[in-house]
């Protein structure tokens, strides 16, 4: 009897692990960049990474990152806290997940986000499952503007032509006249929407032309965001 309840329990286990196993998704797809810049209005859309429905990371002037899907403002101080909320990190790669350890963002950082910029890194987003290869960019310390950037492993299911928007350029930038965006022949469904760095709307054009007409605007930094598809890419244009 103890000998059939020994086998039934390592079974379940067994069949618990396998269970976990093909629930779990890693992304593998091609990387994408995401930036925020310093000083700019951290709950427009613009300016946060939407990985999915359920985490969508961005950061305020200060502080640390945080999923405001699920919550407001960072929560924590030095290690504490659980921002980015519904995630969990580690060092490494998802080449070798198993022998990952992961933790809350603020213990990974231990004080230094500065000093992680180039180390790859795992995030494991947890309602649903998926781990994705990141390396943070850049990172603006202290209470200097809250920008930052990273590059991240995307779901290799979407399309090629889903991530190729990531080739589009500004030009000539800087420029006080027109300026136009050199946009992947693919990309047919365009719609273009600039922000200032306060986090203003300036400009919305659905079904965009070159090129468009800057001379009016006040000399300074703006946000260009081109969406095709389910794709939202921003970059950074300055009147001069």
């Amino acid at each position: 009897m103890e000998i059939m309840k020994s086998r039934l329990l390592i079974l379940a286990t067994i069949f618990l692990f396998n269970t976990h196993i093909a629930a779990q998704t890693i992304w593998n797809g091609p990387t994408t960049i995401f930036t925020k810049a310093d000083n700019v209005d951290w709950t427009l859309e613009a300016n946060q990474d939407r990985i999915n429905s359920n985490v969508w990371i961005t950061r305020a002037n200060s502080k640390g990152i945080f999923n405001i899907a699920q919550e407001t403002v960072y929560t924590g101080s030095g290690t504490s806290g659980n921002s980015p909320l519904d995630t969990e990190w580690a060092f490494g790669t998802t080449s070798n997940l198993g022998s990952l350890t992961f933790t809350t963002w603020a213990v990974a950082m231990d004080n230094s986000p500065s000093s992680k910029i180039g180390l790859d890194m795992v995030v494991h987003l947890i309602s649903d499952d998926i781990y994705i290869d990141i390396k943070f960019l850049s990172w603006t310390s202290l209470a200097a503007g809250g920008g930052f950037s990273y590059q991240r492993s995307t779901d290799s299911g979407l399309s090629t032509n889903y991530f190729s928007i990531n080739t589009f350029t500004i030009s000539p930038n800087p420029n006080n006249s027109n300026i136009k965006l050199n946009l992947p022949a693919f990309a047919t469904t365009i719609s273009v929407k600039v922000y200032n760095v306060l986090g203003n709307e300036i400009l919305s054009i659905n079904g965009y032309q070159n090129p468009i007409d800057v001379f009016d605007w006040e000399k300074g930094i703006y946000l260009v965001q081109v969406s095709n598809l389910q794709q939202i890419q921003t970059k950074k244009f300055i009147k001069n």
